[in-house]
């Protein structure tokens, strides 16, 4: 669902709910019953508020650093694909464009299959293939030169960091909150509204309005820890951090050698065309 979807059936939802029971209590209970209730419920609520506020702000604060780390894992996993093609540029035309089609195919993968479900929740490693050969492929070459040996060295740091990410991107889309801390979390919220029925304001509006804030507060909360369970959803922005608009699969298409070749002007030619 949609994230304006879903802030409707949680935030309004348990809104209309809430101001629903409003009406009822007021029904049903007198008002020197309720406000003989006023200065103990008070310090109840106080006490409860606060112990749920706390909990509130551990669970958000979590899921906001899932958040944020999903981001920063997505930006270095097309990083290290990007650190990759180009380091590749020091081996020998064989092993190099291997490596670059592994990439490419990698890259298109993601993009296309990888991305677009784990942004749902569902689940989909599409990137297994090319991942595999990939690590086939550096893993099987064997550095001519010094040079090669230095090259190498880095690029199996990239590979060791891309797989790193890519394995934080397979698992943190599937982990959710524990049931048990969602049914402390409804269960807190749902107290705190309780309380508020024990308290009698002469204008009914008034009451009303005071509990709608309670609630959307509280509800607005659950909301933020509800859609950062997953955090690839596409509302939190963690593809667009490395695999959005600015990341082009078509960069690790490797070119025809001959289409690589570039004309090479001599000093004396660049004089030349000068002079002209």
């Amino acid at each position: 669902m949609s994230a304006l979807i879903d802030c409707l059936i949680i935030v309004g939802g348990t809104t209309v709910l809430s101001l629903a029971g409003v009406f009822i209590v007021r029904k049903r209970a007198s008002r020197e019953v309720l406000e003989a209730s006023h200065e103990v419920g008070g310090y109840l609520l106080a006490i409860i508020g606060t112990l749920y506020a706390i909990l509130v702000g551990l669970i958000v604060v979590n899921a906001e650093t899932k958040v944020d780390t999903a981001s920063d894992k997505a930006v270095i996993e097309a990083n290290k694909l990007s650190n990759i093609y180009h380091v590749s540029l020091r081996f020998e035309p064989e092993a190099r464009h291997k490596i670059r089609e592994d990439l490419y195919n990698y890259a298109v993968t993601a993009v296309n299959q990888d991305w677009e479900k784990v942004e749902s929740g569902a689940e989909k490693e599409g990137t297994i293939s090319p991942y595999q050969h990939l690590w086939k492929d550096i893993v099987g070459y064997t550095p001519r030169n010094e040079s090669e040996q230095e090259c190498y060295a880095v690029m199996l740091q990239d590979l060791e960091e891309l797989s790193e990410a890519r394995k934080y991107r397979m698992v943190a889309a599937k982990s959710k909150l524990s049931p048990i801390l969602w049914a402390v979390l409804i269960a807190g919220g749902t107290m705190i509204v309780l309380f508020t029925y024990f308290f009698f304001v002469e204008n009914l509006f008034s009451q009303l309005l005071m509990t709608a804030s309670v609630v959307i507060f509280l509800s607005m909360n659950v909301y933020l820890i509800y859609i950062c369970q997953n955090p690839y959803r596409p509302e939190l922005g963690a593809k667009e951090a490395g695999f959005g608009f600015s990341f082009n699969p078509k960069w690790f298409k490797d070119e025809p050698e001959q289409a690589m070749k570039r004309e090479v002007k001599t000093e004396t030619e660049i004089r030349q065309d000068q002079t002209k």
